[in-house]
């Protein structure tokens, strides 16, 4: 997204931290990013035996901060610039359409910029982003993601840790430092009006074949699917399939079922992870995931210096 040039200067002051992160991750491994890993490396080319349901491990989407081949999916979905949802967005009722409109994302093309005007064929939710400072993401002030946006991020700190014990995964995520529990123990979801939504909702698994298969209700309305500002309800639901596809992939298929915002179920494309060594996340020898948190009163007083640059009064 194009931007004046103060407030990319300010915008480039906020990511240094994570330019720094992966400055340091890449010293740590003992090279640049793009470096080849010597020992048990996480490659496509692996094809050692392993069990399609352990997904227990350290996992990104960003590989190449970890000196592995960058992911197919990871990169440039078409014109279309960063991560999301994808997938092809189904008709809108009019509360999706009226909430949709309401949300004023700073990702994808500038509304009415040149990029916007030049690929038609692109879902206008990618084609509308203003300006940091009139938009209204709820990321800008800290609050969380819910559980579709922590799964389709892929920018820097996107890295995922599954643990596995008899009764659930536990799902770690290092951007937000949040984490959700997929339970495994039989347990039926709940009914929506029962409970307070959740950003990360009420999950549950089971396995379909060696495909774990995971279904969430019960969210918060408040969350955004991606950061492009699609809309959600509390009666959304939503299922992911996940696949350990080889030794060093793990893939995962995304569907909304949402009938107060979307006319029909949608399918997101697929998200692919890789698998990383545990000593390739290590920072001064400490090796796991980042706590990589969204500060509310550091964010807050970088948005003041990101508002007045942008040109808000």
């Amino acid at each position: 997204m194009s931007t004046s040039k103060s407030v990319f200067a300010l915008t480039t002051l906020a990511f240094a931290p994570l330019v720094l992160t992966q400055l340091v991750y890449a010293q740590n491994v003992g090279g640049p990013p793009n470096a080849a890993v010597d020992s048990y490396q996480s490659t496509d080319k692996d094809t050692r035996p392993f069990d399609k349901h352990n997904l227990g491990g350290l996992w990104s989407r960003n590989a190449q901060q970890f000196k592995l081949p960058p992911c197919t999916e990871c990169r440039e979905h078409g014109p279309v610039p960063g991560y999301g949802y994808h997938g092809t967005p189904p008709p809108m009722t009019a509360e999706g359409q009226k909430r949709f409109e309401a949300n004023k994302p700073s990702r994808g093309f500038d509304l009415g910029g040149k990029d916007a005007l030049a690929h038609p064929e692109v879902h206008p939710g990618m084609r509308r982003a203003v300006p940091p400072a009139f938009g209204n993401d709820p990321q800008a002030a800290c609050n969380p993601l819910g559980a579709a946006r922590l799964v389709t991020f892929s920018g820097g700190g996107a890295s995922m840790e599954l643990l596995q014990t008899p009764d659930r995964f536990i799902q770690r995520f290092e951007w937000t430092w949040d984490h959700r529990e997929l339970w495994m123990d039989g347990r039926k979801l709940p009914k929506v009006d029962d409970y307070l939504p959740r950003y990360n909702g009420y999950s549950v698994a089971k396995w379909e074949g060696d495909t774990l298969v995971v279904t969430t209700n019960g969210f918060d309305s408040r969350a955004w699917v991606d950061h492009y500002g699609f809309p959600m309800s509390d009666q959304m639901v939503l299922e992911e399939r996940y696949q350990r596809i080889s030794p060093n992939r793990l893939q995962v298929e995304m569907t909304i079922t949402d009938p107060v915002i979307y006319a029909q179920p949608w399918h997101s494309d697929k998200k692919v992870w890789a698998l990383i060594p545990k000593e390739n996340m290590s920072v001064a020898g400490w090796s796991g995931l980042l706590e990589d948190r969204c500060i509310p009163t550091d964010e807050s007083k970088f948005n003041k210096f990101r508002d007045t640059a942008g040109g808000k009064k």
